[in-house]
């Protein structure tokens, strides 16, 4: 990853699952940006012109708050990361897909830094449990 995620940030978490998928197919669902809204019930909109790639901006509104994002890394099939803007907090959400069999570990971390970002703890650690079954489930359909 060209930018790590701050481990020591007042709100950071990872975690991981197994998805029966080839990470392939799990890399081009969470890069295909445009089409998170379908599956991620907290993302009401989400909109990149072109090509997913480093120094790539998007927008996109997840909770009701409108994120100024930016990818750092795009190595498909294996790693996805951008960093993202909020009023006063600054966000690292980094995607690693390792091939385990016939599927695929996938590893989420996220840091926010900045004023009032310790009290985003729980927030972000439901968030990234919901987008990782999200992605399971839609990985999933139609693979095996």
């Amino acid at each position: 990853m060209k930018i790590q995620v701050n481990k020591k940030a007042p709100a950071y978490h990872e975690e991981e699952i197994l998805i029966y998928a080839p990470a392939e197919k799990i890399y081009d669902i969470l890069s295909g940006i445009n089409d998170w809204p379908r599956w991620q019930g907290n993302v009401s909109e989400a909109y990149v012109h072109g090509s997913v790639m480093p120094g790539k901006k998007f927008v996109w509104k997840a909770g009701g708050f409108k994120i100024k994002s930016e990818i750092h890394t795009a190595n498909s099939p294996t790693e996805l990361g951008w960093t993202g803007k909020i009023f006063w907090i600054k966000a690292v959400h980094n995607w690693s897909l390792l091939p385990d069999g016939k599927a695929t570990r996938v590893k989420v971390e996220e840091s926010l830094e900045g004023f009032l970002a310790g009290t985003m703890r729980k927030t972000l650690a439901d968030g990234i449990e919901k987008s990782l079954i999200e992605l399971k489930i839609e990985s999933e359909k139609e693979t095996y």
